[in-house]
């Protein structure tokens, strides 16, 4: 229970600096991404002097596939050498950052069954299966 306690507050953390503006995302039809400066996410989970173990943005993403499907939603990586403890707090951050992606892409209607017209959405529909198939980029 304290782990998810964990979670959620890094969850309700990324929340507050979304609000605040700080998060940097683009959400559409063509993938994108959300998140926050190596910088910041060290400030966040006091990784001290190990900022420099993560990438220049860290949080999740989404690849374009074409022909209107969008790739699995997934998360930074980190250098393999960052200190355990930090590596759960990070892997909670991304796994955050990619639950508040979904939610921006429901939000917007990307993942609906119909669009607009009342007509099928094949893009959602395909880019389901992809995800399901866990594909993340189509090069």
């Amino acid at each position: 229970m304290d782990r998810l306690n964990k979670i959620m507050n890094i969850y309700n953390k990324i929340l507050e600096l979304e609000n605040d503006g700080k998060v940097d995302y683009d959400v559409n039809y063509r993938g994108g991404h959300y998140g926050l400066s190596r910088g910041d996410v060290s400030d966040l989970l006091g990784l001290g002097g190990y900022a420099n173990y993560l990438p220049s943005k860290v949080g999740a993403f989404c690849n374009y596939l074409g022909g209107g499907l969008r790739g699995s939603i997934t998360t930074s990586d980190y250098n393999k050498n960052l200190p355990k403890k930090y590596v759960l707090k990070v892997i909670a951050f991304t796994n955050a950052c990619k639950k508040r992606y979904k939610e921006i892409e429901d939000g917007i209607g990307l993942n609906d069954d119909e669009d607009a017209n009342g007509e099928t959405n094949w893009d959602a529909w395909g880019t389901a299966r992809s995800r399901k198939a866990g594909v993340v980029s189509g090069y």
